[in-house]
């Protein structure tokens, strides 16, 4: 009896709403009050490699007029309405590839003060045909490098360079090899707080930056047995502040200790954070303390700094008469091997040129410049030769360009990003496309005009993009040539 009672009712549910047979996209009939909208709607979802640049128009009484210009330059206007929560204009700002801001800022209009902060701070650019004075002097104190368009053309030709950098960015995977922001954890600094650091995850976002290297630095002490115990004191203390920092904020970051385990990090849309330690007086006299480090998430050590240690000479000590040795050191030797043993890479920024000889012929892996310059292009001892880059090149290494303006410029307020771009465009001349990357060395005295945080990084991409590098260059620039040579390092890991 229930059988049949089933089937029954499966029998006048199929009689009063039939199944349509041979479903199509024929098949879609929209009710005729909106079928000439939709229909156009449908004639409009072109396909093109261009897409339509979203500009922003902050909402006011000239919002009708600068709609309209937008649309007719080819734009896509984007209305942002009146807000003084900098956060929700922060999420509105995000998705755009310029701005305008026709009636200028002034220090009583909220609104428009945050606008041009937000979109300046992701380095957007702006539409703004006479700045005033409170703008240039935004500019000059935060060191920006911006020059305003003054018509909605020249606004549509920069919006669509920095949308190619942008989209870049989401494909590639970015690194910056050597960041001091462990230097300013006595100053309140953290992963977490973008105010004064160069260096966190808000401004990584808004340069859409995908890791950073923290360095573990310790400036050089005495080479006694006191004074080297107190350097690996002073390094594991550090060691243990940097993976502190980084665990409080593991919603939205992590330590990466392999390239595979950034990548994953970017998956989850986190940041990776590596970890570098700058000056080998923090292993002391113990060659155990580079497996130590490695286990806790080290990836390169910086032999030396701006003194001789026990590992090497350093390129900063200009009187050698008394020197006993002007490269590697016997206990330096020994500490390359074991590491290169335990996967970490040797860094030789800071260190002299015959210590750079000396690794090249020793080690069994590549080495690396976390930062430094280009001697050809500005001499000073940090900057690299010609004749090293070609070794470094045939060694299968990478030189990392920093943004250091007395190593790369005699004037501080010319210095600027395309000193650094230059800097980089001669390496890879040099060298080639595969053995240059770069190092900006932000909180550690670095950072210029148009690259004073991670939220400038898109300018060092734009600036590649306008000498004509390729997508696929800069991907390796930006980091593909350090996690070849990363990987290159562990896979010899005993």
């Amino acid at each position: 009896m229930l059988l049949q009672r089933f089937v029954y009712s499966v029998f006048c549910l199929a009689v009063l709403f039939p199944l349509p047979v041979g479903i199509s996209a024929q098949s879609i009939s929209y009710p005729k009050e909106v079928k000439s909208i939709y229909q156009e709607a449908d004639r409009q979802a072109r396909l093109s490699p261009d897409p339509r640049l979203l500009i922003g128009v902050p909402a006011g009484p000239q919002v009708v007029e600068e709609v309209a210009a937008v649309q007719q330059i080819g734009g896509v206007p984007m209305v942002i309405p009146m807000s003084s929560d900098a956060e929700v204009l922060a999420h509105a700002v995000d998705v755009l590839d310029g701005l305008v801001l026709t009636g200028g800022v002034m220090a009583a209009d909220t609104f428009a003060v945050l606008l041009n902060k937000l979109a300046a701070d992701r380095n957007i650019p702006i539409m703004m045909p006479h700045p005033q004075d409170l703008v240039r002097q935004l500019d000059s104190c935060q060191w920006r490098i911006h020059d305003y368009p003054s018509t909605y053309q020249q606004l549509l030709t920069k919006a669509r360079l920095y949308n190619r950098a942008k989209r870049l960015h989401q494909r590639i995977f970015t690194i910056d090899s050597h960041g001091d922001l462990a230097e300013e954890y006595r100053h309140g600094a953290s992963v977490g707080r973008r105010q004064t650091n160069q260096i966190s995850i808000q401004k990584m976002n808004e340069g859409k930056l995908d890791a950073e290297f923290i360095v573990n630095f310790q400036k050089q002490g005495l080479l006694t047995a006191e004074g080297l115990a107190q350097g690996v004191q002073k390094g594991k203390q550090i060691m243990a502040q940097i993976h502190a920092d980084v665990e409080n904020y593991k919603d939205f970051c992590g330590i990466a200790r392999t390239p595979d385990e950034a990548l994953e990090l970017k998956k989850q849309g986190k940041k990776a954070f590596f970890i570098g330690l700058e000056n080998g007086h923090a292993i002391g006299d113990d060659l155990k303390n580079i497996r130590w480090y490695s286990d806790q998430g080290v990836s390169y050590i910086t032999l030396c700094w701006m003194k001789d240690n026990a590992i090497c000479h350093s390129s900063n000590v200009k009187d050698t008469t008394n020197q006993t040795h002007l490269g590697l050191t016997p206990f330096g030797k020994k500490v390359v091997k074991e590491m290169n043993r335990q996967g970490v890479l040797i860094d030789l920024s800071h260190a002299s040129q015959q210590t750079f000889w000396d690794c090249i012929a020793l080690s069994k892996a590549p080495v690396i410049f976390s930062h430094s310059g280009c001697m050809a292009r500005f001499v000073h001892d940090r900057n690299v030769t010609d004749k090293e880059i070609k070794a470094l090149a045939r060694n299968g290494g990478v030189l990392q360009i920093y943004a250091v303006w007395n190593f790369q410029c005699s004037n501080m307020h010319r210095a600027c990003v395309n000193h650094m771009v230059e800097d980089i465009d001669h390496a890879v001349k040099v060298g080639g496309i595969d053995h240059v990357g770069i190092g900006i060395d932000l909180d550690g005295g670095g950072g210029y005009r148009g690259i004073m945080g991670q939220n400038d990084a898109i300018n060092i991409t734009m600036g590649l993009m306008e000498k004509g590098y390729t997508d696929g260059d800069i991907g390796k620039i930006w980091g593909g040539n350090l996690m070849r040579v990363m990987n290159d390092a562990l896979r010899r890991r005993l």
